[in-house]
């Protein structure tokens, strides 16, 4: 909220401010780093995304949608490909050696709801998308413009809660997510628990649920260590750490 995108050590040292809006009414969004090109890429709430070189260098800074920018992603396989995701209830993909301006985009997706999430699969191969209310899109490489698989997920926004958003395993088509009952929502039974569930991400089949009594908040973000045999859940103010060994006495 305080306008900046900055590199930090471990003890909360600044190292380098990439990005300083100077006001309060701009602040950074969505932020995603490419090691092997060097660059560093951001989104703003008001629909701009920057550019930036590791040493900090503005290349481009563009409006690309109209609305907040809730998330940016490079393409772990093919780093010049980038995803943007916006209330604006779009995802747009973006072949950065050839953004001239907004309407460069190579596809745009668009969704029935504001959208949080857009997050490429370990291979580069899919597309997870989370929208603010119910469903989870899974897009094809080979095929960007044709219909997603389509899974019905409840996981709607609240002003107060951190937004929902799904995300890959590092190692498996796997998906994972956290659930904020709703009863309103098709499948939802009564004392419905707020679960984090797993997907298979080829079928959109329940895989498994994870959840512990003594901590039942909504678990909006859910991230694997590079292995998979680690999850981080995070929870208002409180992070829970599930092993697999762990996993399987909940399950």
């Amino acid at each position: 909220m305080e306008g900046t995108t900055r590199l930090q050590d471990f003890k909360g040292n600044t190292l380098r401010v990439f990005t300083s809006s100077g006001t309060c009414n701009f602040w950074f969004c969505s932020l995603d780093v490419s090691v092997k090109s060097r660059v560093v890429v951001t989104g703003d709430n008001v629909g701009n995304v920057i550019l930036l070189n590791m040493d900090g260098r503005e290349l481009w800074n563009l409006r690309m949608h109209k609305k907040k920018v809730t998330h940016v992603a490079l393409n772990p396989c093919c780093d010049w490909f980038l995803a943007t995701a916006s209330v604006d209830q779009t995802v747009k993909i973006w072949d950065l050696r050839q953004v001239r301006g907004k309407s460069s985009f190579l596809y745009s997706l668009l969704h029935r709801h504001p959208v949080n999430a857009a997050h490429f699969s370990p291979d580069g191969a899919q597309l997870l998308t989370t929208d603010q209310k119910s469903e989870i899109r899974v897009y094809s490489a080979s095929q960007w413009d044709c219909p997603p698989s389509l899974i019905p997920h409840p996981h709607r926004h609240f002003q107060h809660l951190t937004p929902i958003k799904a995300t890959w395993h590092p190692r498996y088509n796997l998906i994972v997510v956290g659930r904020y009952p709703d009863p309103n929502f098709k499948s939802c039974t009564s004392h419905e628990l707020r679960t984090i569930d797993v997907f298979d991400g080829s079928s959109g089949k329940m895989m498994y649920q994870l959840y512990d009594p003594e901590s039942s908040g909504i678990m909006s973000l859910n991230e694997f260590n590079p292995m998979g045999d680690t999850l981080a859940s995070v929870m208002g103010y409180h992070i829970l750490v599930w092993s697999q060994e762990e996993a399987g006495k909940r399950k």
